[in-house]
C-alpha cells in the first residue's frame, strides 16, 4: 500500500476549558493544556495511527515551537523531510478557549508563517507528492499555493476548508479537488446557497459536484455527517454519545477516517461511518489527537455508537 502525503499547516495548540460558564471579558479559572496542532498535521498524525504512510509538507519558524513541532511529528511516526524551516518567523499558533462542557467557544490563530507555504515549496515536493497514493491539503493554503498544488499533483486531492474564510478563497478553486469535508457553514461558502436543512445540504452538495468535486462528506457536529458521490446521498446518524471530552480534534480525525477508508477500499458507508467514528474517539481525550486512535478502536465507535 502506497503513503498519503500532507500539504497545509502545523501548530503550537493552547487549549483552555473553564471551570465553570465562562465570563465574558473577565479572567476565568481553568485549565490549560498545550499539544501539537494544525489541520493538516492532526489529519496526518491521526493517520500516523491508523498505521498510515504519511508524509507532510509544512513550515515552520526557527524558535522552540518549530523544533517541537518537528520532533514531535518525527515521533509520531510522520515523515518531515519535505518540511521547511523558515529563519526569522514565529511557528504557526493555536489558542482555543473551552466552556465547562468542553465545547470550543473562541479561537485564535497565528498563521502568517503559511504564507511561506508557496509555490516554490511545491514544486520542490513536486516528486514526493505525485508519488503518493493521494494528497491532502488544509484550507490555509494561500489561493496562489493550491492553484500550483493543483497544476503541480496529478494525485486525487482531498480538502478541509477550515474555516469559512478560507472556503470563500479557495472556492473558485474547488473543481480541483476529488474529495471535500466542510461544515455545513463552510460548504454554504463554498457555494453561496443555504445549507439550513438537509435537502439544502444536497443541493449544495450537487452544485460541487457540477464543479468537478466527486466526493463531499459534511460535517453535521452531534448530528452526524452527510455524505454526497457517485453512490447518492447517504445520511450517517449515530445514538447520543457522551464522551466528549474536547471537540477541537473531530474534523481532523474524521478526514483521517475517509482518507483511511478509502486507502483500504472501504464502501461509501463504509467510509462515511468510519468518519464519524474517527471523530468521536477523538473527542474523547483531552488533547486533539487521542493516543488511542486505531481502527480497533473506530470498529468499537462504529458498533457502539454508529451500526
Amino acid at each position: 500500500m502506497g503513503y498519503v502525503a500532507g500539504i497545509g499547516g502545523a501548530n503550537m495548540d493552547i487549549h483552555g476549558r473553564s471551570d465553570a460558564p465562562i465570563v465574558m471579558r473577565d479572567s476565568n479559572p481553568g485549565a490549560l493544556h498545550m499539544s501539537l496542532g494544525g489541520v493538516c498535521r492532526n489529519i496526518c498524525e491521526n493517520l500516523a495511527l491508523l498505521g498510515e504512510d504519511v508524509r507532510l509538507v509544512t513550515v515552520v519558524g526557527d524558535d522552540a515551537n518549530g523544533r517541537s513541532i518537528i520532533d514531535g511529528c518525527i515521533a509520531a511516526g510522520i515523515d518531515m523531510s519535505a518540511a521547511r524551516v523558515v529563519h526569522g518567523e514565529r511557528s504557526s499558533t493555536y489558542v482555543s478557549i473551552m466552556d465547562d462542557a468542553g465545547d470550543m467557544l473562541v479561537a485564535m490563530s497565528d498563521m502568517h508563517i503559511i504564507k511561506r507555504l508557496d509555490g516554490r515549496l511545491i514544486d520542490d515536493a513536486a516528486d514526493m507528492l505525485r508519488g503518493a497514493e493521494l494528497v491532502v491539503c488544509d484550507g490555509n493554503l494561500s489561493r496562489e499555493a493550491a492553484a500550483r498544488l493543483i497544476e503541480v499533483c496529478d494525485r486525487p486531492l482531498y480538502l478541509d476548508p477550515v474555516s469559512t474564510a478560507w472556503a470563500r478563497a479557495l472556492r473558485p478553486l474547488i473543481g480541483g479537488f476529488d474529495t471535500v469535508k466542510p461544515n455545513r457553514m463552510e460548504l454554504s461558502a463554498l457555494t453561496d446557497l443555504p445549507t439550513d436543512s438537509e435537502a439544502h445540504i444536497a443541493k449544495a452538495c450537487e452544485a460541487l459536484h457540477r464543479e468537478g468535486v466527486r466526493r463531499v462528506f459534511v460535517s453535521m457536529g452531534a448530528h452526524g455527517m452527510l455524505y454526497s458521490g457517485p453512490e447518492g446521498v447517504m445520511r450517517g446518524v449515530n445514538r447520543p454519545f457522551g464522551g466528549m471530552v474536547n471537540a477541537t480534534g473531530a474534523g481532523d480525525a474524521a478526514m483521517a477516517g475517509i482518507i483511511c477508508a478509502t486507502m483500504r477500499g472501504k464502501s461509501a458507508v463504509e467510509t462515511l461511518h468510519t468518519a464519524m467514528a474517527a471523530g468521536m474517539v477523538a473527542i474523547s481525550s483531552e488533547d486533539t489527537i487521542n493516543r488511542d486512535m486505531s481502527i480497533a478502536a473506530i470498529d468499537d465507535m462504529i458498533k457502539e455508537y454508529i451500526a
